[in-house]
């Protein structure tokens, strides 16, 4: 038996298996695997839907990468950029809404919404959004990453 990982969930309404998960395999299909899901269930998965363990990329997981720095949907985050704005204004401070996978590329990005007027709703590789100040284009930045979680009021 090997062991998976869930990168992908096909079955939304199923709550047998969730992205993260690690399962032991049961047996082999054409299309992927066979495990038993959270509560014993025969559960068959798609090739696209996990990846064995052993053969990830050596970089961080999305998620372990971003509890590095603490950083959960649902937190405030500051840009670099605060620094030049008047710390009453609420200029250059967003909430981070997901971790999303592009569709094709399989790329990491962070969705984040403003809250400032007109709370435009963005997404930024994950690597970028987690990246240091650039100290070369940026010499006189007090912020060591581009985007920091802002702890209590803001």
């Amino acid at each position: 038996m090997r062991r998976i990982r869930i990168i992908k969930k096909n079955d939304e309404y199923s709550q047998e298996y969730e992205v993260g998960d690690v399962f032991e395999t049961e047996g082999t299909w054409y299309g992927g695997v066979h495990i038993s899901g959270r509560t014993g269930v025969p559960v068959s998965l798609d090739k696209e839907e996990y990846t064995e363990l052993g053969s990830e990329p050596e970089a961080p997981a999305i998620t372990e990468k971003a509890a590095e720095r603490d950083i959960r949907p649902g937190d405030i985050v500051r840009h670099f950029k605060r620094e030049w704005v008047n710390e009453n204004t609420s200029e250059y401070l967003y909430k981070v809404l997901a971790f999303a996978d592009h569709t094709e590329t399989g790329e990491k990005f962070v969705v984040y919404q403003a809250l400032y007027a007109p709370f435009k709703t963005c997404a930024r590789p994950f690597e970028m959004f987690m990246s240091e100040v650039d100290r070369d284009k940026y010499p006189d930045v007090k912020q060591k990453w581009r985007f920091e979680k802002v702890e209590g009021n803001f």
